[in-house]
């Protein structure tokens, strides 16, 4: 058969069907550029209800930027609810702060947030550190009826988890300064309190292997970067924790995605032995340090990807232009492999309507 002879035979051969979002988180590979920003994506055009209107203007509706706006008493609760034993915990508020106060026979802790960011961690001292490994030693879950009876479990294919215990310790508790202060000044009760807290992750995991014995996934968010955390350090104190929920997770024939938003270049050779199953998300240059060829040639096949494009990248951007930065990006043999393309608005509350057409037409009519 002649080169065009070929040529003809793969133009009338029929395309592939992209795979589903979901199927791609459980290691199919995409067949095509699948993508998604906010609710709709490759699935369907931008509508309506995907925008709001002010001074005549639509604007896209970003559910970060309403996330991060979220008052405590009006975020809804998962579908396991926190219990304690001799701890009174309360929520309240101070203005524009959430409060939360934890009081326990070894002592009080209390704790502030703004605009979803911790602006007075509740663990501020050494003997603090004795008040945390109380509490997380009286803390238990249970099944949340409410969710329970607003969703249909049954349909559910991703579990969704928090926080391994240095990533809650960074970003929740004890903020990264202490943290690592800390460890150096009381290596022994940060070890303590560090087991605790991972006996927690493990009880809450196994609530909801046992609760949703069907779905495919764990989803298992962390905002993992080494910014916030060296390799050595990975090593020593969260490969560990993520490898025991990866074997777990296996143990009931589900896969476990990490979700991590930060640098990651130079913590991959930490991730390989978690033997974890995807990375939620990766973000290449210009922005991150992590390009994508870099990931998939270091995991398995079926590793999942799912890569990031932050709103700098395509706000303000012409359909052209837009193409131009995807290329930069993507390699066509990635499409070809378990690969999500998340395009994010990174809580910017004012993007135009036409910069979100611009982005769907130009993902949209992409050719590889």
């Amino acid at each position: 058969m002649t080169n065009q002879q070929d040529h003809n035979c793969a133009k009338t051969q029929p395309a592939v069907k992209p795979s589903a979002p979901a199927d791609i988180r459980n290691g199919a590979p995409a067949n095509g550029l699948v993508w998604g920003l906010e609710n709709f994506g490759s699935h369907r055009p931008p509508a309506d209800e995907d925008f709001y209107t002010r001074n005549g203007r639509q604007f896209l509706r970003c559910s970060s930027w309403e996330q991060k706006m979220r008052r405590q008493k009006d975020r809804p609760k998962p579908w396991f609810l926190t219990t304690f034993d001799g701890v009174e915990y309360t929520e309240t508020e101070d203005g524009e702060h959430d409060v939360f106060t934890w009081k326990t026979p070894a002592g009080t802790v209390t704790g502030r947030r703004h605009e979803n960011h911790f602006c007075e961690y509740p663990i501020k001292s050494l003997n603090d550190l004795d008040v945390w490994v109380y509490v997380y030693s009286h803390v238990g879950f249970r099944r949340n009826d409410s969710w329970f009876e607003r969703h249909d479990a049954r349909k559910l294919d991703t579990i969704g988890l928090n926080w391994s215990p240095v990533q809650q310790l960074l970003e929740f508790d004890i903020g990264v300064e202490n943290f690592y202060y800390f460890l150096m000044d009381a290596p022994d009760k940060m070890n303590a309190l560090l087991e605790t807290m991972q006996a927690r992750c493990m009880d809450r995991l196994r609530l909801g292997l046992s609760l949703f014995p069907q779905a495919r996934n764990i989803y298992w968010g962390e905002n993992t970067s080494s910014s916030l955390i060296s390799p050595d350090y990975y090593r020593q104190l969260t490969m560990p924790h993520i490898r025991a929920y990866a074997r777990l997770a296996h143990q009931h024939n589900k896969r476990l995605n990490v979700h991590m938003c930060g640098l990651l270049r130079d913590l991959l050779d930490c991730f390989v032995p978690t033997e974890m199953d995807g990375i939620d998300s990766v973000t290449p240059p210009p922005v991150g340090n992590t390009p994508f060829r870099m990931v998939r040639e270091k995991f398995k096949p079926d590793f999942y990807i799912m890569g990031r494009m932050n709103a700098q990248l395509w706000m303000g951007k012409s359909r052209d232009g837009i193409q131009a930065v995807v290329r930069d990006l993507i390699y066509p043999e990635l499409l070809r492999t378990p690969f999500l393309f998340a395009v994010t608005p990174d809580a910017i509350p004012d993007i135009p309507r036409e910069d979100v057409m611009n982005l769907y037409e130009a993902l949209e009519t992409m050719e590889w």
